[in-house]
Order: structure tokens, then C-alpha cells, then sequence
């Protein structure tokens, strides 16, 4: 079986627990997702079945939107509520609670976070550093410093704001951490802080409406391929040369519609099973699925 799902991560469990269960409801040990989501995280996860792994570079670096929610009020080491919350006395909520504003706000997140930025990656994360995870070394006490990182943030909003409680919408690039991006603001507001609520809203072009709850799975739901790639990279070859790829020989080009530099998604049937490229004079084979 070839196939997409796109899962609604329930709170409390790893991105790896996801897979752990699709595996027992269709029998199929060859699955992977897209972008980690961390126990306290919830929502969108896209997972390849099969020889659809093969497909995943395409998604990995789609972009991601995020609602989330900071609570102003202490600090945690992981930035989140997973870990020892230390308050900020009464004195210095009381001040925050009468001094901070929506506006102070919006004007912080359009003047530092909007377009390209460097951010540092929670130590608290599933980041890997040689052969282990940043959470893993953490937690045998090893020390090491991460690097700072581009991201993108493509749009940021505040959806609500009442202290403590400040609620955040996000569209980043892939590979943004929005721990890092709480951390980095409530640094510069002064307060300190931690996420309590993160989810997961949107993975490119896919939505929540096309999502399907862990504990209601059902094998027939599965993503059609016209809802994860644009119709105009798909191209329909006859037989002699579907044969032409699969001993790796390229095509002459017979269609005019075709991008230089651009990969196509062969569909035989119902499934796609060639990935090739088109370097403007030939279809390149690239990859079989």
C-alpha cells in the first residue's frame, strides 16, 4: 500500500507514537512524517505509507501555520509546561498586568519577527546533534550549545491578549521552532515565559478539513494525490516509455506545458511511480517509486 495520511496528533504522545499505531492498524512497518511534533503539540502530521516515503523531500520543506499560546507569567528550562514552572513574584505580575499591551506587542513581533530571522533551538527538542537528540543529552546532563538558524516568519498575529495569557498565530518556514520564537519574545518583553497550548493548523496547501483523528482512523481516508501535488506536475506516459524509465533511459520531450528544472510526478493507474525532471531538452528519470 502507497498512500498519505493526514493525522490530528492528540495531545500527550510523540510523533513516533503516531506511527507506532498506524502501523498496527494497516500492518505496514514502511511509514515516516513530516516535520516532529513535540508530546505537548497537537495537530497537523503528514505521514507517508509505503513507497510514498520516497515522496517526503516534497513536504519537508513546506511551510507551517501555528496557533499557540504563552503564558507570561514564569519560566520552564524546555519554554514549555512539560517542565518546572518558576513563577515571577506577585510584584512583577501585578506590574506586567498594568504596563503590558496588545499594541506593545504587535509592535515587537512586526519590528523583529517578520521575514527573515536567526533563532537558537530549544535544547528541549528532538534536534539531533551527532547521533543523539538534543532533549536526550539534556536529560544525561551533557552540555553543548546549539547554533542560531535562519527562519522565515511569513506572517505573526496576536489573536488574543489578557494577562498572562497571550494567543499567537503563525505562518514559518519549515524548520522554525516556535518554542524559540516564544522564548526570543518574551525575552525581549521583559516577562519570561512558557507555551501551554501549540497546534499544528496547517502543513502548505493542507488544512485541517482534510485531517482525520488518531483514535477514529480510517484506512480508506487517505489523501488523493491531486490534493497534495498541483495537477500541471503530473504527466501520464504511455507503456514504452514508463519501460524507458525503469532501466533509467530519459524521454524525448513531447509536452509543451513543461518547466526547465522542474521534477513531474508520473502517475501508471491510480498511483504515482516515477519521479522525473525536466532539464529542457529531456524527462529525466530521477527516482522510481
Amino acid at each position: 500500500m502507497d498512500a498519505f495520511y493526514l493525522i490530528d496528533k492528540p495531545l500527550g504522545i510523540t510523533s513516533f507514537d503516531v506511527l507506532r499505531k498506524l502501523k498496527k492498524y494497516l500492518w505496514i512497518k514502511k511509514m515516516w512524517h513530516t516535520g516532529t511534533l513535540d508530546p505537548l503539540a497537537t495537530g497537523l502530521l503528514l505521514v507517508a505509507v509505503g513507497n510514498y516515503t520516497k515522496l517526503i523531500p516534497y513536504f519537508e520543506k513546506d511551510v507551517k501555520e501555528y496557533e499557540f499560546k504563552i503564558s507570561l507569567d514564569g519560566t520552564t528550562p524546555s519554554f514549555d509546561s512539560e517542565t518546572e514552572i518558576s513563577f515571577l513574584s506577585d510584584e512583577k505580575k501585578q506590574y506586567f498586568q498594568t504596563h503590558l499591551s496588545w499594541e506593545q506587542i504587535e509592535r515587537i513581533l512586526e519590528e523583529k519577527f517578520t521575514g527573515e530571522i536567526r533563532q537558537i533551538p530549544p535544547k528541549y527538542s528532538a534536534l539531533k546533534i551527532g547521533w543523539q537528540k538534543a532533549l536526550d543529552m539534556v536529560r544525561k546532563w551533557i552540555d553543548f550549545e546549539l547554533q542560531a538558524r535562519p527562519a522565515t516568519i511569513h506572517k505573526i498575529e496576536v489573536v488574543g491578549f489578557s494577562y498572562p495569557e497571550l494567543h499567537l498565530k503563525a505562518k514559518v518556514s519549515a524548520g522554525t521552532y516556535i518554542r524559540s520564537i516564544a522564548s526570543d519574545l518574551w525575552e525581549m518583553l521583559g516577562t519570561g515565559g512558557y507555551i501551554t497550548f501549540l497546534r499544528r493548523t496547517g502543513i502548505g496547501s493542507l488544512d485541517e478539513k482534510l485531517s482525520q483523528k488518531l483514535d477514529e482512523f480510517q484506512k480508506e481516508a487517505f489523501l488523493w494525490e491531486a490534493v497534495l501535488f498541483w495537477n500541471d506536475r503530473f504527466l501520464t506516459l504511455w507503456d514504452d516509455q514508463i519501460e524507458n524509465l525503469n532501466h533509467g533511459r530519459k524521454i524525448n520531450n513531447t509536452f509543451e506545458h513543461l518547466q526547465v528544472s522542474t521534477d513531474y510526478f508520473v502517475k501508471n493507474g491510480e498511483r504515482i511511480s516515477h519521479i522525473v525532471h525536466f532539464d529542457g531538452f529531456d524527462i529525466v528519470p530521477v527516482r522510481k517509486i
